[in-house]
């Protein structure tokens, strides 16, 4: 979210904000010596306008997202196991490479240099003719800039909700105000403005009090049109969300100039202004909502509101500050892992302090700085400690900022918000024919100075020059929806370019390239594609609601793995709609909820109610990431899980027996993604211990399980090359290798567990994979 309100540190406090922003004495009294007997109804206000933050910041991320994935392209697996040899997906990725200087401005990290080294010669020995191959297209930069935007928002996500935590609110993430009961995004149904802050039907119709650049694109693709008219649609990156965006991150410096006027006073009824009004406030129930709080009309007033309750003292000697609880660091913290390196190092993440206020406010207000900086321009962070400069706190910051050195690099955003680069670059590391660097890790690296509001900027202007067919390039912007009217279809030369399947012939449980194409294309019939995009669309929102519910429960202390690889998930299938169908994903219409009695399945033919059906799992079960699955058989994909608690969904943690897909007991303890892709296949483990412990369910005692011993097939070589049976607590477990297909090893297991084996002890003949575990791409 944005925050244009840039502050000259030259000059004097109280003459470079805005005077209506500064508080007087009486306001001060009344935060500094409140009466007690607001106390409840001041801690409730506190963690409403603390969930109305996180609100904001999450209402961003699945409607930044939906538009990411609009773009048109295709991305490779990063896989270190080499898997998946010169195949590629539907769907644009983050990718390695640089800005060619003929598209490059100030603000974007040069890393040409980066790629032009002896080792990227080639066989041609012309440095230059292979560096080439690593410029990006104008796709795939609009595609890193807005996802770098996409990561940072899930930043802003865990230092509000941390922030909320520390004030004692147990933060919430399916909050009414953006979705409904079946988790379908309200917020992005056609409405007219961004939760909390501002409805743009309360606007002016009054361009020239827009700031000058966004003042000429809104002229140029709204003519005739005010900010009344703009509405909220989670679809395609083109101009005109776009334009949403950047008015989204800029929401600060014109934010009362945009807003009519009679909305600035006070109603006659409720002596209230519709927007502005001074916190704290004396009207405020116990059991108010954060959907009873005033528009704040910008993110400043909202942050300068939660920070006038975060200064409140009682005339009984207490403070609101009195209340802290649990804190989480995704992004500089990795339990378990002793390698990985802070991301973020100049931000406290986790709020982990103890000490006075004086260092607790320090702390907070490091993390307004972080969050408004990156994505609102900065200001607010000085705005308010210039508001409170007679503290000890506020001058504290003042002075950090004051003796700030100047940026070599012309930046947005300043040094200590900045990621760092070398914790990218090993946290990130490249694979395949990625190159020198990974795509993640240079798509962050890349737009490190630019805050949200300037890649947002960036992005409409790359759309406006390369939207159209040019003679004087033949780069071109171009969404999946634009793909498609031009009459384009899927082909073996996108999946496979460099030809041959190579992918295929080096592991014959990956399907065919043109198994996966027709597949793609059948989905896309006219006769399918309603079909297809209602699935893809509650796959979506499936994959959506799983993440939220996990970090309800990762907030809530009921589990300590962060659901990071549901973010990546997520975004696969909100792809797939958009690569099969040319449709933003409906994410308004909400999915069915689940019946708490009925034990779901993984994955195609492999029902635990209706045994001999071939039909796939019902949408609302399926997931992108082990621990976003709702239950105990919903595990999928190929990251193990060990069958105990602890660690995460990565072959490189899991240890000792594993869960077998389909088979798991419970959802902390499955893989990924439901239902499986049929190119799914298991990565290298580094404990190297290939072994899965079955479990057969009792439907008739409330799905209960046991664990049960894997069955051998019957032969002259009955572990066919694998290791011999190992027993784990008297039971025999079942082997498996690194490349062997997910739905292969989840097929055994479920035909174990349910008695489908013939005499010889095979099981019994898999379903022809559908259309839709063909189009999926392997989770990563």
């Amino acid at each position: 979210m944005n925050v244009q309100n840039k502050i000259d540190p030259s000059v004097e406090v109280g003459k470079e904000i805005n005077p209506e922003l500064l508080l007087s004495a009486m306001q001060k009294q009344k935060i500094k010596a409140r009466d007690s007997k607001y106390k409840e109804a001041d801690l409730s206000c506190l963690r409403a306008i603390a969930q109305a933050a996180i609100n904001v910041e999450l209402f961003t991320i699945p409607l930044y997202m939906t538009s990411l994935y609009s773009i048109q392209g295709t991305h490779q697996i990063a896989d270190s196991s080499n898997l998946y040899p010169g195949r590629y997906w539907p769907g644009l990725g983050p990718s390695a490479g640089y800005i060619p200087e003929d598209r490059r401005n100030e603000y974007d990290v040069n890393l040409e240099p980066l790629f032009n080294i002896d080792c990227l010669a080639g066989e041609s020995g012309n440095v230059n003719k292979q560096a080439e191959k690593y410029a990006l297209s104008v796709n795939q930069q609009v595609f890193n800039g807005v996802y770098s935007v996409f990561i940072e928002e899930m930043l802003h996500l865990q230092l509000a909700s941390n922030m909320a935590s520390k004030l004692g609110l147990t933060p919430s993430f399916t909050s009414q105000a953006l979705i409904n009961e079946q988790y379908g995004w309200e917020c992005y149904n056609n409405q007219s403005g961004i939760p909390h802050i501002l409805d743009f039907a309360d606007c002016t119709t009054d361009l020239s009090k827009l700031s000058p650049e966004v003042q000429t694109y809104f002229k140029k693709i709204f003519p005739g049109k005010t900010l009344q008219d703009l509405r909220v649609n989670a679809t395609e990156l083109n101009k005109e969300q776009t334009l949403l965006f950047m008015l989204i991150e800029e929401t600060e410096e014109n934010a009362k100039k945009i807003i009519q006027s009679k909305y600035l006073e006070p109603n006659k009824k409720t002596k209230r202004p519709k927007y502005f009004e001074q916190a704290p406030y004396d009207w405020w129930q116990p059991n108010n909502k954060e959907s009873d709080l005033p528009l704040f009309g910008s993110i400043g007033h909202m942050y300068l509101s939660y920070w006038n309750y975060i200064q409140i003292q009682y005339d009984d000697g207490t403070s609101l500050l009195d209340y802290a609880t649990i804190q989480r660091d995704y992004f500089n913290e990795r339990s378990g892992d002793k390698g990985y390196q802070a991301q973020f190092p100049g931000i406290n993440g986790s709020l982990n302090v103890k000490a006075d206020h004086t260092v607790l406010k320090e702390a907070l207000m490091n993390n307004v700085n972080a969050i408004t900086d990156q994505g609102e321009g900065g200001g607010v962070a000085e705005m308010l400690s210039k508001c409170w400069v007679e503290e000890q706190w506020a001058q504290n910051l003042l002075a950090a900022l004051a003796a700030s050195s100047e940026e070599e690099h012309p930046s947005k955003v300043k040094e200590k918000f900045q990621p760092s680069a070398e914790a990218l670059k090993a946290d990130y590391p490249a694979s395949g024919d990625e190159g020198p660097i990974s795509g993640s890790a240079c798509a962050r690296i890349t737009n490190k100075y630019k805050d949200h509001f300037q890649i947002f900027s960036d992005t409409l202007q790359l759309i406006v020059d390369f939207e159209k067919p040019n003679a004087s390039s033949s780069e071109r912007y171009m969404t999946w929806p634009t793909w498609f009217a031009e009459g384009n279809a899927w082909s073996s030369a996108l999946l496979d370019p460099n030809g041959g399947d190579k992918a295929h012939k080096t592991n014959s449980q990956l399907p065919q390239v043109e198994s996966v194409v027709q597949a793609l294309n059948n989905l896309k019939l006219a006769a399918n594609i309603g079909d297809t995009h209602k699935l893809f669309s509650q796959s979506a929102v499936g994959t959506i609601k799983g993440l939220t519910t996990a970090l309800d429960r990762y907030w809530s202390g009921q589990t300590n793995e962060f659901p990071g690889p549901a973010m990546g998930g997520s975004g696969d299938r909100v792809s797939i709609c958009w690569a099969t169908t040319g449709i933003a994903p409906d994410l308004v219409t909400g999915i069915e909820p689940q019946n708490p009695q009925t034990l779901y399945h993984a994955c195609q033919g492999m029902s635990y109610t209706n045994i001999g059906s071939d039909g796939l799992p019902p949408p609302e079960v399926y997931h992108s990431c082990k621990g976003s699955n709702d239950c105990k058989a919903q595990g999928g994909c190929g990251f193990v899980h060990s069958t105990t608690a602890g660690g995460s969904c990565g072959g490189s943690v899991a240890k000792g027996p594993k869960s077998a897909p389909a088979d798991n007991k419970c959802n902390n303890l499955g893989g990924c993604a439901v239902p499986i892709s049929a190119s799914q296949l298991f990565p290298e483990l580094a404990d190297g211990e290939y072994k899965m412990q079955l479990f057969k369910f009792d439907l008739k005692n409330k799905n209960s399980f046991s664990a049960i011993d894997y069955t051998y097939p019957k032969s002259d070589d009955p572990c066919k090359g694998k290791q011999a049976p190992e027993k784990q607590d008297e039971h025999v477990l079942m082997p498996y290798e690194k490349g062997d297909g997910v739905y292969n090893i989840a097929w055994q297991a479920y035909c174990n567990a349910n008695g489908l084996l013939d005499a010889d002890g095979n099981p019994k003949e898999q379903p022809t994979p559908s259309d839709i575990r063909l189009a999926l791409p392997p989770s990563t």
